[in-house]
């Protein structure tokens, strides 16, 4: 089936020239006179790629772009400017709306035909994409969901059949070891379907714009002190306080305190799972360009480039040679809820090395 281009703009002419040039090429062409018109039909057509004019009456390209970007079924159309200024007046605003190219007026057909190749053909990567990583999830739920559900609820069953059934022939040190033990496998139950609520979460927020504008604004005021406690929490449950070091100085941060210590706490859990007692887990943070960060170093087994790169909700690596509890959400959660508030994660890794995780946040005043 052809492609279907939506091209907007106020000439006529011009209109006329880029269908001609589009359907030699085996393309269908949608067309739209202005903004508003153009918007309308993006809506009911659902093109494949949009081609705009910027200077137009009534509503220009920027806020038809603007407005494309604000629903659902348009947010991701590949959307190119076609303009007579020189693109350097537009491209940084251009690209913070999410434009996807410029080309300049006279409109050299080749150049036209060629972006507009190059963009469908990167969409159909992306798609490709998608769908083997959706793929790759569903196996990796299929293997690990049901384990880290079925362990600690064979436990509880066990635990409490025994309690059931022997009760009054123990002791109470033999019940209260009974109790702990059920009570380690419900946290346990309790840990993995929290980390799971967390990720669905993640998925949801984008598309809740008051909600994502609220945790904004709210922000973290005192996030140096979250990360204090959620670091040393950490290390205790590890049993490897004496590992932690913390050189953290006072620090605030563009998201709430709740969606802040989520990620926190993946990272810093991350630190302690995967390196070995007696080696030491640093945090520390420091202020960049309007940036709060935050480093978390690791000396355990690391990971290799094409691993940081392939990161993905419910892979752990290597799960067979290195056993663990754990979905592998911890990361994800934590790239998930930055990207949403404008932060971002980097991971710098040697094989047999250790990690470093950096966190960057916009800061707040």
């Amino acid at each position: 089936m052809a492609k279907r281009i939506l091209c907007i703009e106020d000439d006529e002419q011009m209109r006329l020239i880029v269908q001609m040039a589009l359907e030699s090429a085996g393309y269908e062409m949608e067309e739209a006179a202005d903004g508003k018109q153009g918007l309308d039909r993006a809506m009911e057509t659902n093109p494949d790629l949009i081609l705009c004019d910027i200077n137009m009456p009534g509503m220009d390209g920027f806020q038809t772009l603007e407005e494309l970007r604000k629903h659902k079924s348009t947010a991701y159309i590949p959307f190119i400017f076609m303009t007579g200024d020189s693109p350097q007046k537009y491209l940084r605003k251009g690209m913070n709306l999410g434009a996807s190219d410029f080309i300049m007026k006279p409109i050299e057909m080749q150049d036209l035909l060629k972006a507009v190749e190059v963009r469908l053909q990167e969409v159909d990567r992306n798609r490709e994409e998608a769908q083997k990583a959706i793929a790759d999830l569903s196996e990796s739920i299929t293997r690990a969901l049901p384990h880290e559900l079925r362990t600690p609820m064979t436990g509880i069953m066990g635990l409490a059949e025994l309690l059931k059934v022997q009760a009054e022939d123990m002791t109470p040190a033999e019940v209260k070891d009974l109790a702990e033990s059920l009570y380690n496998s419900a946290v346990r139950m309790n840990k993995t379907l929290e980390k799971f609520w967390i990720y669905t979460q993640c998925l949801l927020l984008p598309s809740d714009s008051v909600k994502l504008a609220s945790s904004r604004e709210m922000g973290t005021r005192q996030a140096d002190t979250i990360i204090r406690r959620t670091a040393e929490e950490m290390a205790l449950a590890y049993k490897r306080s004496g590992d932690l070091t913390l050189e953290l100085s006072a620090l605030s941060v563009a998201i709430n305190e709740r969606y802040f210590e989520q990620v926190i706490r993946q990272v810093i859990e991350n630190a302690f799972k995967f390196s070995d007692s007696g080696t030491k887990v640093s945090i520390s943070t420091s202020i960049k360009d309007n940036n709060s960060v935050i480093f978390v170093m690791d000396k355990g087994r690391g990971m290799s480039v094409d691993q940081i790169q392939k990161i993905q909700a419910f892979m752990q690596f290597d799960r067979e040679r290195h056993e663990q509890q754990g979905l592998g959400l911890g990361l994800m959660i934590a790239k998930r809820l930055l990207k949403i508030h404008d932060g971002k994660l980097d991971i710098t890794s040697d094989l047999g090395q250790g990690s470093t995780i950096t966190i960057s946040l916009p800061a707040i005043s």
